[in-house]
């Protein structure tokens, strides 16, 4: 399901790099973002430990930051989409207004299909608190103005899927 997730995802647009260890993907951020300030207000702390050497933007940045990073809840292969649990506004601000969106994804929440996320989806929307879930595909893209393709109008005009193939502690930590 890996191998055809990644072909979905890099079929609407986004760019998806494997890794098995957070130290790489964490060069790649490096890499990705050079010296721009990054949004990302709720990071695993493990991940936190990787990433120390960015700058991170205050929640009132988000707008200006050039990279937000989140974490995918899963993926699915049938379209390359990723699930983003975003209750948070600062969480939504994160993954919308900045120009380049990174999500980190572990390879093993990636299912089929999207009713294949039914259990997880009705539990998390069940939930006595309000639980805001995103489904998002590829980088922003719109073609309401004169039928025309525009990306990144509504948001990230890049999408960069991290998939960590391995070890998922990261996760949980």
């Amino acid at each position: 399901m890996v191998e055809l997730f990644q072909i979905a995802a890099e079929a609407v647009g986004a760019v998806v790099k494997r890794f098995t260890t957070l130290s790489d993907a964490a060069g790649y951020v490096t890499s990705a973002v050079g010296a721009a300030t990054v949004a990302a207000p709720d990071l695993p702390p493990a991940v936190r430990r990787v990433l120390p050497e960015l700058t991170l933007a205050a929640p009132a940045d988000f707008a200006v930051a050039g990279a937000g990073i989140s974490v995918a809840r899963a993926g699915i292969a049938a379209t390359g989409s990723l699930l983003l649990e975003l209750s948070d506004p600062t969480d939504r601000s994160a993954t919308a207004l900045p120009p380049v969106h990174l999500v980190f994804l572990d390879a093993t929440t990636i299912v089929p299909t999207l009713a294949d996320l039914a259990g997880l989806l009705a539990e998390n929307l069940n939930r006595p608190a309000p639980v805001y879930l995103s489904l998002t595909t590829g980088p922003s893209r719109t073609a309401d103005i004169e039928r025309v393709l525009t990306i990144g109008v509504h948001g990230p005009k890049e999408l960069h899927i991290l998939m960590m193939e391995g070890d998922a502690t990261w996760t949980r930590d």
